[in-house]
């Protein structure tokens, strides 16, 4: 039967004194890196369909809200019930006062911490190494997404999940019992139900299950006597071991399954996933090789972070391919001491694995890479860093001063960064401008900063902005439909006409776009057209707001209009020389669309005025 390798020193009250501290520095810098959100607002940037304008969110902790939770297949493309819940207590709890929101995912960050920290003490009993993983893991800047971005609870939840899932492992461990299993599975599907990203937890625990808990050594040995009596070794790996533990985590492994099935039809029905004529596989292989490398390379120098990273139109091939090399010379020179360094291992298929869901070879969304998705994976590059500098610096007899290094160099500067990143999260206009400023061609953070701009009434930067993200990607519907609705607003209707036109071209059912063309068309006074928009509005969703009172509007209008031509066409059969009433008459029918007639009256109206000015 496997024990959890720890020892217990002989002076308990020191032990206790140096876990207290470090207890209690943890949450200390969490709480000086992410204590500004409680005065951050809401975004434009999810947190809307998240909270905002999410009207069963909005109605707290009911029945009706519960069933709708387990029940919204495919709303804001996922299945997470648990963190509608949890969205919904916080709106019980806090109202529509966004500080709160953002406080349940400081706590919850507080806590993920915490039991990391506690995890690998109770797995390794090695406290300084343990603490330099939970706090690179507190401060580290790549985590501020998750955190100070109200609509990521589902990071910071299912993290939560996944920490408690991995101690009732251990403790399952320690003594299997059929009860301690099935709250593991029990966790486990919470953990689901709060973000499927963690359909890697299986594979975490096979990883656990080699280094720190050792429930497998990587070989064997067996000394052998020749019939010359020289002894020799040879070593094998326990294939009969290894199958146990993988046939252990059998159900584990099925939920993971089936949560990755529900996810991709989630994400099918909301529309996230993008079609292969859209992103060939070739271009998703290329982006998640680099992908995998700026991860790794934001994690050790975390600068000119953006909340969001556009899709790359081109990749070399020669950066692609020596990146590709990089990261399997990385993998083979790792496993050569799989052995004698077993974390090193660990640490790096802990990185690889869990970021492999969302490294893009099944594409949501238009971003090539989020920051958010390194908030589980780089807990494996921590244990590189923690336990490989203590190995570096032990060579050098120095082993003592990795503490020190850590947490009176390294973690105070990464609590700086932290803190200037967090920041950046307190309202969109300042993320975005931030994002635009740290990238570049970044059509994803213009099109935002340009919707967050026209909420402001600041539209003649909105239109800026809107126009940058269109150049830049011209078939990127967001950016046509954040230009078109600010020229509407601007009242330059016929450049708001373009712009719609475009998207509907691409998207004949965008009924956003039909409204804001009708919308367009009564600021031309082309009511005919604008009754035609409406209608189409209301056949594609016979619920849309505002679409019926903007229809009645038309219409009210188009007889008006109607009643005005017929009333002018009267008073020509008495007055047919009045080329004014011949030109108003015109421009009606023009704006009616019916040309021929616009064309009659226009030519007419100029006849009369050279005759009359001969």
């Amino acid at each position: 039967m496997t024990k959890i390798p720890v020892s217990y020193p002989n002076r308990l009250p020191d032990r206790l004194s140096t876990e207290i501290l470090i207890i209690t520095f943890l949450v200390v810098s969490i709480l000086t890196i992410y204590y500004q959100v409680i005065n951050f607002d809401f975004l434009y940037f999810d947190d809307v369909p998240y909270v905002t304008n999410n009207p069963m969110v909005q109605k707290g902790i009911t029945l009706n809200s519960i069933q709708w939770a387990f029940s919204s297949f495919g709303y804001a493309s996922n299945w997470h019930p648990l963190t509608w819940i949890s969205h919904m207590i916080d709106v019980e709890v806090f109202g529509l006062t966004p500080g709160g929101h953002h406080f349940t995912n400081v706590v919850f960050h507080i806590a993920n911490t915490l039991l990391l920290f506690f995890i690998f003490l109770r797995m390794t009993d090695e406290k300084w190494k343990c603490a330099i993983v939970a706090a690179l893991f507190a401060v580290h800047p790549l985590h501020a997404e998750s955190v100070a971005w109200i609509a990521e609870r589902k990071d910071v939840l299912s993290t939560f999940f996944l920490m408690l899932t991995i101690w009732s492992y251990i403790w399952y461990v320690n003594k299997p019992e059929v009860l301690k299993y099935l709250l593991v599975i029990i966790l486990y599907i919470l953990g689901l139900m709060s973000k499927p990203m963690l359909v890697t937890l299986p594979f975490i625990l096979l990883l656990l299950d080699f280094w720190p808990i050792k429930r497998i050594e990587f070989v064997k040995s067996h000394a052998k006597l020749s019939p010359q009596g020289v002894k020799s070794v040879s070593a094998e790996f326990q294939w009969n071991r290894a199958m146990f533990l993988v046939w252990e985590k059998i159900p584990l492994f099925i939920l993971a399954a089936m949560s990755s099935a529900i996810t991709f039809l989630a994400q099918k029905r909301g529309g996230a996933i993008e079609k292969l004529e859209v992103i060939p596989m070739g271009s998703r292989i290329a982006n998640a090789i680099i992908s995998y490398t700026k991860y790794l390379s934001k994690t050790f120098c975390p600068i000119n972070l953006s909340a969001c990273y556009p899709y790359p139109k081109t990749f070399s091939p020669v950066l692609v391919v020596g990146l590709f090399l990089f990261l399997v010379f990385i993998t083979l020179f790792i496993s050569r001491f799989a052995k004698q360094l077993p974390y090193l291992l660990v640490g790096w298929l802990w990185y690889l694995g869990t970021l492999f869901p969302v490294i893009g070879i099944v594409q949501v969304g238009s971003q090539s890479m989020a920051d958010r998705y390194s908030y589980i994976s780089s807990i494996g590059i921590f244990i590189i860093l923690a336990w490989g500098t203590a190995t570096l610096l032990k060579r050098w007899k120095c082993e003592k001063y990795t503490p020190i290094l850590f947490f009176v160099v390294i973690i105070p500067i990464l609590m700086g960064l932290g803190w200037k990143q967090v920041g950046y999260w307190k309202d969109s206009i300042a993320l975005f401008n931030h994002a635009v400023n740290v990238t570049e061609n970044n059509y994803l953070a213009h099109s935002n900063l340009s919707f967050a701009l026209y909420i402001k009434n600041d539209i003649d930067d909105a239109i800026y902005h809107a126009q940058k993200a269109v150049d830049i990607a011209p078939n990127y519907i967001n950016a046509l439909y954040n230009l078109g609705h600010a020229l509407n607003k601007k009242r330059h209707f016929q450049e708001a006409i373009i712009q719609f036109r475009k998207i509907l071209q691409k998207d004949p059912n965008d009924v956003d776009s039909h409204y804001e063309l009708g919308y367009a068309f009564i600021g031309q006074g082309k009511f005919d057209d604008a009754v035609a928009e409406f209608q189409k509005v209301l056949r594609l969703d016979p619920q849309y707001p505002e679409a019926q009172n903007a229809l009645d509007v038309a219409l009210e209008e188009q007889r008006r209009i109607n009643n005005i031509i017929i009333q002018m066409n009267e008073a020509l059969k008495s007055d047919p020389q009045n080329y004014i009433l011949h030109w108003r008459l015109a421009e009606l029918y023009r704006n009616k669309g019916n040309n021929k007639e616009a064309i009659t009256h226009y030519e007419e109206a100029l006849t009369i005025m050279k005759r009359l000015h001969k």
